[in-house]
């Protein structure tokens, strides 16, 4: 059952004309009249009794008061205007009436009745309770009493006592309507369909053409699912009574369900004709102009229904079940989910069983992501069977937020069922299927609920996606063509036609589409964007330039279109200018992992690891659980050298990635770069356990057993390997891992040689390379990797290797050219600058300096490049500020004993002599050999250590 229809059943309460709240009294002091009435008083009140009869209740106000000016003890003339504000909806003032009648000495059973309902009006059952008391009253009043003090311990929560008055009322007249069709009202209440059906039998059985029992009759055949019959005694309730607001209200509510608004306009109209600014016909005019598109003056009545409720005390409205759902209702729909959330929370106290109330707040707190509070509220429901379509679909999106997807699956598989198998729930299923690692049963289940209904444009577009990662064209191509077919007039079904055009090689016919997309809808920015990135790809700089520069003067915090010109300026090798743009764009979008992402890459590709690492931290905090963001984290502490924080980002994205096998691998390596061997281990089982046999986690099970130090079991399993794949490439490279683990880099040379024969890559080729050169013979891996580089001039890796190769056997000429080739090739390569920088020194080159500065540009934080900066510096003679940069980098760097050697030389030139000492000691302390120890000792002797 739908809001609306669950809210606006008239069993909730009979009346609310306390919605026309009047606050005007006449003034007047009060005496007891101890006179005969003038004549003139006697014929006010005659002239208001007779508009009262013809219920003519405003004119029997204004007559009333007349009376009462003339003489104002008139006990009549009281009673008589507490009547007729209460008909005229004037509930607060008709208390006041009544309270002054009974202080002028009028007898409580005369004004029992009335007088509980002014009070009820307001929800203020415990006075009720406290001062409308059934005792001496004649058996009628008695049970309209009894059936009034029913609802206000019902309103109190203490549902015993108030079927216990019910008893009592009918005790007290038997024919009495009033326990009757309070009876009605709190069984629906509590829940009980089969006592109000009695009750209400009952009832229509004392008086079959009563208008509101008639109505009653409808909302209860409408709760048990029979529209037809609903909709047939709502009229038979209007035909007796053509002014019953309650009746006109169900019947435009239940045409509203069955979306046929444009019916239920007159019943609303009449209504409205009868009270003025009653928030359930408000609430109710806004539905139908919201179906007939005019979304204006739709929000303007649901406007009008929160200023209702909230001019009305907070005490009444807390008291006032339907009051707190129409107000929850309309302050949802206006965008206040925090008075919505106030107000539905009172209601779901108020009104623990009903269900509207839970759905509706669960929402709020599903977006707010308080997920615990969603599953409080909806699992009572799952438990006592009470769990619908809604109930079902919500507990989906929790599941789903909660990365659940199995749960989800069935939660929307129920659903579905309910639904007959609806192409959104369907579609939603799908989604979770797939967020549960089962994906051709979640593509199956999607494309299902597409070919249903192959109009649903998120549908097609994450089924094109899928079928374009699995390299299935066809399938994508067929699915964006259904949509255009379905959608002919729609610019997001050609948008996608394009985008599935262009990922399958058909760049013209993918222009075509786009086009055709901005005919349809000129401002759709998808499209402009993705025209943009067609004339990156096809190398029309200016053109994407042109096209994303008139996007951001229309629109110049557009985020994805300042991000898309920054990838332009980046192909362009514009990088100051990418950078830029990247950094406007997480200004504008802090956290968004798209910009991020760029932003780590261009910092990544320019060296700046530390603005990196801070970009990738605020990543984490704005999404904590999205793994992309956890390997993002993860790769930058590693470039910043925080192995620490490195292992806990991969940590979390282990928990994050789920059976995955190529994704875990992919983690395994990242844990070995961060040394965290055992952890890479486990990522190894894991994917497995997954995949069965897979070749790259045996080959992940042997590098982490390697990084363990568990060399016999490393080598166990590498035969394994070995022999399963007959001596293939990876089993070879990894003996000549564990060769070089063993300290036998001979044997290593030869294993990589072999591996490096049957699968030619730089990985291999550098390996060989750095086995020559632990085994003694450097020329050799000189030699290997020159031949290398002749077959593959652009592997910058390896030629950057080779310039080192050069510097190690001090080959310093071969070593600069090299160098110079690296930086041609790669002018941001801030280690080869570095490196060219320590040549130019051995080579006493004046250059040395201007070497050393753009290698610090290039890579900062770095303690290696601000060492050479520093020593280059201070040999050159510039002590003083060569020292400063050395000191930063002992502070960055204090294990390295050559940045200590430099360090203490620059201090013996500056006359530091016993700073020096202190820091050639730590340098000479340390085991193991360093680059400067022969300069080193010599320093020694000149220092006296």
């Amino acid at each position: 059952m739908s809001y609306a229809r669950r809210l606006l059943q008239p069993a909730f309460r009979h009346s609310l004309l306390a919605f026309l709240v009047c606050t005007g009294l006449a003034g007047g002091s009060v005496e007891a009249a101890v006179r005969a009435p003038s004549d003139k008083a006697v014929r006010y009140y005659e002239d208001a009794s007779g508009r009262f009869a013809r219920k003519d209740y405003a004119g029997a106000v204004v007559q009333a008061r007349n009376a009462i000016q003339q003489e104002p003890g008139m006990l009549a003339a009281h009673l008589l205007l507490g009547k007729a504000l209460l008909k005229d909806g004037q509930a607060a003032a008709a208390e006041a009436e009544f309270e002054r009648a009974l202080d002028l000495g009028v007898n409580l059973a005369e004004i029992a009745q009335p007088y509980g309902t002014a009070l009820m009006m307001f929800g203020k059952s415990k006075k009720v309770l406290e001062r409308v008391r059934p005792d001496g009253l004649p058996p009628e009043a008695r049970a309209e009493v009894l059936a009034m003090r029913a609802t206000a311990y019902a309103d109190e929560g203490n549902m015993r006592e108030a079927f216990r008055a019910l008893d009592a009322g009918r005790q007290a007249d038997p024919k009495s309507l009033a326990p009757l069709r309070a009876e009605v009202d709190l069984s629906l209440r509590d829940r009980n369909p089969e006592r109000a059906r009695k009750a209400l039998d009952t009832a229509l059985g004392m008086a079959p053409a009563d208008a509101s029992l008639l109505n009653l009759r409808g909302a209860l055949l409408q709760s048990a699912g029979d529209v037809q019959g609903a909709l047939a005694y709502f009229g038979k309730a209007l035909a007796a009574d053509p002014r019953l607001l309650d009746a006109l209200v169900a019947r435009a509510s239940l045409l509203i369900d069955l979306k046929r608004p444009e019916e239920a306009w007159p019943d609303l109209e009449k209504a409205a004709g009868l009270i003025k600014r009653e928030p359930r016909v408000a609430y109710l005019k806004s539905l139908v102009l919201a179906a007939r598109g005019d979304s204006k003056a739709s929000r303007a009545q649901l406007e009008e229904v929160t200023s209702l409720v909230d001019a009305l005390p907070e005490d009444f409205v807390s008291r006032q079940p339907p009051l707190l759902m129409l107000g929850g209702l309309a302050s949802y729909a206006t965008g206040r989910s925090e008075r919505a959330r106030a107000l539905l929370e009172q209601y779901v106290l108020r009104m623990p069983k009903d269900p509207a109330g839970r759905k509706l707040l669960a929402n709020i707190y599903l977006t707010n992501g308080e997920l615990a509070r969603v599953g409080d509220l909806l699992e009572p429901m799952l438990r006592s069977g009470d769990a619908d379509q809604q109930v079902l679909t919500t507990l989906a999106a929790l599941r789903l937020k909660q990365r659940r997807y199995a749960e989800a699956a069935t939660a929307l598989d129920a659903a579905g069922r309910m639904s007959g198998d609806d192409p959104g729930i369907v579609a939603q299923r799908g989604f979770a299927l797939l967020g549960s690692q089962q994906p051709d049963l979640g593509l199956t289940v999607l494309r299902k609920a597409f070919d249903k209904d192959p109009r649903q444009v998120n549908v097609a577009s994450a089924l094109s996606a899928l079928y374009l990662r699995r390299g299935d064209r066809r399938n994508a191509l067929q699915v964006a063509e259904a949509l255009v077919k379905a959608m002919p007039s729609e610019g997001l079904a050609y948008n996608l036609l394009g985008a599935v055009r262009s990922a399958s090689g058909q760049p013209a016919e993918a222009r075509v589409a786009y086009t055709k997309a901005l005919s349809l809808a000129p401002e759709l920015v998808p499209a402009q964007l993705n025209l943009s990135r067609l004339d990156m790809t096809e190398g029309k700089l200016d053109a994407a330039r042109t096209r994303l520069g008139a996007l951001l003067h229309k629109a110049p915090q557009h985020v994805q279109a300042t991000t898309e010109l920054a990838r332009v300026e980046m192909r362009a090798g514009r990088l100051a200018e990418a950078q830029g743009l990247l950094e406007k764009a997480w200004g504008l979008a802090p956290g968004d992992p798209q910009v991020g992402l760029e932003l780590l890459g261009l910092y990544r590709q320019t060296n700046k690891a530390e603005p990196a690492l801070a970009v990738a931290k605020r990543m984490s905090q704005a999404r904590p659980d999205d793994p992309v963001v956890a390997e993002a984290l993860g790769r930058s502490a590693l470039a910043m050298g925080d192995k620490d924080a490195a292992r806990t980002a991969f940590a979390t994205l282990a928990r994050l990635i789920g059976a995955d096998a190529e994704r875990l691998v992919e983690l395994g390596r990242l844990q070995l770069e961060a040394g965290a061997a055992m952890e890479a281990a486990a990522s190894a089982e894991r994917a497995l356990a997954a995949r069965a046999g897979y070749l790259p986690a045996q080959v992940l099970q042997v590098e982490a057993e390697l990084g363990l130090g568990n060399l016999s079991r490393a080598e166990s399993l590498q035969r394994a390997l070995q022999a399963r794949t007959a001596n293939g490439a990876d089993a070879l490279r990894l003996a000549g891992d564990i060769a070089m683990a063993r300290k036998a880099p001979a044997d290593a040379l030869r294993q990589y040689q072999a591996a490096l024969a049957k699968a030619p890559t730089s990985n291999l080729a550098l390996r060989a390379f750095a086995a020559a050169f632990r085994a003694g013979d450097g020329a050799q891996g000189v030699a290997l990797l020159g031949t290398w580089l002749r077959g593959h001039a652009d592997d910058t890796a390896a030629r950057t290797a080779l310039a080192e190769g050069y510097l190690r056997l001090n080959r310093l000429a071969e070593a600069r050219s090299a160098y110079d080739e690296v930086l041609a090739r790669d002018p941001r390569n801030g280690m080869a600058a570095n490196n060219l920088a320590q040549v130019l020194l051995r080579l006493n080159d004046g250059g040395a300096v201007a070497a050393a500065e753009r290698a610090a540009k290039l890579a900062p934080g770095d303690a290696n490049v601000l060492d050479t900066l520093g020593w280059a510096r201070a040999r050159n003679g510039a002590l003083d500020i060569g020292l400063k940069t050395l000191r930063d980098a002992r502070l960055k760097a204090p294990e390295s004993r050559d940045i200590r050697y430099h360090l203490a030389w620059a201090l013996n030139r500056s006359g530091k002599r016993e700073e020096a000492r202190l820091e050639l000691a730590a340098a000479l302390r340390a085991e193991g050999a360093f680059d400067s120890a022969q300069e080193a000792q010599q320093l020694r002797g000149e220092l006296g250590l």
